[in-house]
């Protein structure tokens, strides 16, 4: 224990003695550490840790399977069927997403929420902060108007106050008692301000299987069933409901996935790029510390000589030199995770809205566990390097070599050069990824939508059925809206839709026939985007009219219902003819009540996601397709003469004129609105250049020390050189000629590299191939020049050597 102590209280005297070297030794572990430090914190919050609910891996999500569409939420009959007759789960229950309108709280808000079945919570294991969950008696049709707060919504309106159970909520125009407030670490998907029972919506959905509401299944599987064993059970009940109601369920299947499974699915492959890239910049900071111990043991090498001829056997030196990377390491891990808490805010903001939202990111005791190991790790990785070399000296020739002044051995000035070549290699591995990602973002944002972006303000105006719960009245209040806008001074027109392109969702979609064309069976169902719009909408957004005509404000539900299809629509459906007069339905089979509709327009694609190709989509007045389906929630855009932001206060107040408590939401610019949906190619597109650019200054700044210590360890030799007629130009060619060579071995070898990992990118590429010859030519070609520069400064300075003085200089 004394000799630990003894080792340790050495180590931090030589650190003392020499601050450039420990200054510099920390900072570039710091950077590896800290940048592995901050992306294990997200891996560790998304991917790692539980999520905070009971016995979460029995948790898994129920879904029904189209053979056309892929996944879906279940109609609310085969929900019902699947929790009945299910024997694998402790209990099903559902959860649907809803939005609300508070009033007589001060300004109208437009609150997120969720309705829940009953079971809900004692399914997750979740208990009240304050008073109770759902009782059954609530979930049930016509029962109490009871409403759960989230902790954040309860702090913010309730100021946390212990009463607010009891009081009333007015949500929709109705009064909701507060039965309880749920923990602070609740959250099912999405945050989320007050939840009410489902059961009364549930009753309100049309009795037909087709129908697929946005409901959400989760179930707790029994202590001893697997997920592969309800799979197979929730399999059979989808086959027996086949046979029971083959309308509706032909070829449509059911499965179970985990549910952390599903949360995390779309993000996991991203983070995991992203915490390989991070760990190659560790090896690059690694090489880096491993080159300046070397460099610094060659100093030593009389120390270490003398301390061996007095006793010190090579295991005693081996255990000093590593108590010495090891404390290096872990200083260079306390500064690293101050710079992981600095970086850690703007990090969770980048982050915001490209990952599940399962918990707090927070530097919590498994990343603090983390970045010890790592720091262990690096200590022992990179301090490796001095002793090993030491291992193979000879005492005889180490003392003489230090009589006179050794200049260090051929085999460790190869080992620092082969790391350099590791570090140049992994930098153009990082560089390269950068690179195809910058290009596929760039390609990404100059794809054209359809439509002109510039200059539209967007906001929301979500009506409660309960205010308008008449067609008339929610159309004459949407058409004040839309008139009155007009009219302000910097608005050049309105629209309004149900959904927006390029929202990243796909928007609403529907089944529909073409009359005199019927499905023949339930597999011959077919789905459209579906967007009812106003008269002036398609004006507005700037899409172009390819054939016949727009909307007018003639067209209502009481004249001949008419429609505008998309090129894509038209295209897929009408091949080889003109889309023009024909005649389509809503409905996946012709239904008597539902009016068909002409198509009078076709219109120009326009993107509902920037990185897939335009979908078949039809548009119809919104006042026909009230008629058909309600329509509650429209979002307008206004085309402005100048900044959309100067026109958000106007319109404020057109809405607030018409309705004290009618809530506007979600102002945003058209511009932003897309920006949203390319939040996570944005995300690793800027964390992987980050780490990219972190790699190529480690390469650079050990490419430069290599040579600047070569040129210092050389002086003799090179006075010599100039003594004999060398001139300043082959002096300069020699330094340089030796470290390019040092960087194109490392180039040939990251090229191998890059081409072999750069394919994991290929999933998150658009436009841009894995092997791309542009981004693999451009980045070597930079790096070159980059390194050129590296090995041009020390050159310089070799070729100012006075001859006299480096003569004189052993």
């Amino acid at each position: 224990m004394s000799t630990t102590w003894h080792d340790i209280r050495y180590a931090l005297r030589m650190f003392l003695k020499n601050p450039g070297f420990t200054a510099v030794a920390i900072l570039t572990l710091a950077l590896g550490i800290g940048t592995n430090t901050a992306i294990f914190s997200v891996v560790n919050a998304v991917l790692l840790r539980p999520l905070p609910f009971r016995d979460p891996g029995k948790l898994c999500l129920l879904f029904e399977h189209f053979p056309a569409i892929g996944i879906l939420g279940p109609s609310y009959e085969n929900f019902v069927d699947w929790r009945d007759q299910s024997t694998s789960y402790e209990g099903v229950a559902s959860i649907h997403n809803a939005t609300f309108t508070l009033t007589g709280a001060g300004e109208p808000q437009r609150l997120v929420g969720q309705m829940a079945s009953a079971n809900f919570y004692p399914l997750m294991g979740v208990n009240p902060l304050y008073g109770h969950t759902f009782f059954p008696e609530e979930d049930r049709a016509g029962g109490p108007l009871v409403v759960l707060l989230s902790y954040g919504f309860w702090q913010r309106q309730f100021g946390g106050a212990g009463d607010a159970v009891g009081k009333n909520l007015t949500l929709d125009n109705q009064s909701y008692s507060i039965i309880g407030i749920l923990p602070p670490n609740f959250q099912f998907f999405q945050p989320v301000d007050v939840m009410i029972p489902i059961a009364t919506w549930a009753k309100a959905l049309p009795d037909d299987r087709s129908w697929h509401p946005g409901l959400t299944a989760v179930a707790r599987l029994k202590p001893n069933a697997t997920i592969e064993q309800a799979n197979t059970e929730i399999g059979v009940i989808a086959k027996r409901l086949e046979q029971q109601y083959p309308i509706y369920d032909t070829n449509v299947g059911a499965g179970a996935v985990p549910l952390h499974e599903q949360m995390v699915q779309n993000v996991r492959p991203a983070l995991l790029v992203l915490l390989g890239a991070v760990g190659l910049v560790l090896l690059i900071a690694c090489s880096n510390i491993a080159n300046l111990l070397l460099a610094r043991a060659s100093g030593r090498r009389q120390e270490i000589a003398i301390r061996m001829a007095i006793g010190a056997g090579r295991s005693r030196i081996l255990r000093q030199l590593l108590t010495e990377s090891v404390l290096l390491a872990f200083a260079g891990a306390v500064t690293g995770l101050a710079f992981a808490a600095l970086t850690m805010a703007p990090l969770v903001r980048l982050a915001s809205t490209s990952i599940p939202n399962v918990g707090p990111i927070t530097l919590d005791s498994h990343v603090l566990l983390f970045a010890g190991i790592i720091a262990v790790i690096a200590g022992i990785l990179f301090g490796l390097a001095p002793p090993m070399q030491t291992s193979r000296l000879d005492l005889r020739s180490m003392l003489n070599e230090a009589t006179r002044g050794s200049t260090g051995s051929a085999r460790q000035q190869q080992v620092r050069s082969a790391l350099v070549v590791v570090e140049v290699a992994l930098a153009l591995v990082l560089l390269i990824g950068a690179g195809l990602l910058l290009r596929s973002f760039s390609r990404l944002q100059d794809v054209q939508p359809g439509f002109q972006p510039a200059g539209i303000l967007i906001g929301d105006i979500p009506l409660s059925p309960k205010a308008f719960p008449k067609s008339a009245q929610r159309m004459d209040f949407f058409d004040s809206v839309l008139d009155r806008s007009a009219t302000l001074p910097g608005v050049r027109s309105v629209g309004a839709a149900t959904n927006l392109p390029v929202n990243g969702t796909g928007g609403g979609s529907i089944h529909f026939n073409i009359q005199g064309r019927p499905p023949k069976s339930p597999q011959d169902y077919i789905l459209v985007g579906y967007h009812p719009v106003s008269p002036d909408y398609l004006q507005t957004l700037g899409v172009p009219l390819l054939q016949g005509r727009l909307f007018t404000k003639a067209d209502t539900e009481k004249n001949q219902f008419v429609v505008v299809v998309n090129a894509a629509m038209a295209k897929h459906f009408f091949p080889g003819e003109s889309a023009l007069g024909k005649q389509v339905q809503l409905g996946a089979t012709p239904i008597k009540e539902i009016p068909y509709m002409q198509i009078v327009g076709v219109i120009g694609d326009m993107k509902q996601n920037l990185a897939t190709d335009p979908v078949a989509e039809m548009y119809i007045p919104i006042r026909q397709g009230d008629s058909i389906l309600p329509v509650y929630n429209l979002s307008f855009i206004l085309r402005t003469e100048g900044d959309p932001h100067a026109e958000i206060s106007a319109f404020r107040s057109v809405v607030h004129d018409l309705n004290p408590d009618q809530p506007l939401v979600r102002i945003r610019t058209m511009e932003e609105n897309i920006s949203t949906t390319i939040s996570q190619p944005r995300f690793r597109t800027v964390l992987l250049g980050i780490f990219a650019a972190s790699a190529l200054l480690l390469s650079v700044v050990g490419l430069y020390g290599l040579m600047a210590y070569s040129v210092s360890q050389r002086v003799h030799e090179l006075g010599v050189r100039i003594t004999l007629g060398a001139q300043k130009g082959d002096v300069l060619k020699l330094i340089v000629g030796q470290g390019l060579k040092l960087v194109l071995i490392g180039v040939a070898v990251g090229l191998a590299g890059a081409f072999a990992l750069s394919r994991i990118l290929s999933t998150f590429l658009y436009g841009v191939t894995a092997t791309d010859p542009v981004t693999f030519g451009g980045v070597s070609i930079t790096l070159i020049v980059v390194a050129f520069v590296a090995c041009y400064i020390p050159a310089r300075r070799a070729t100012k050597v006075d001859p006299i003085v480096a003569l004189r200089y052993e």
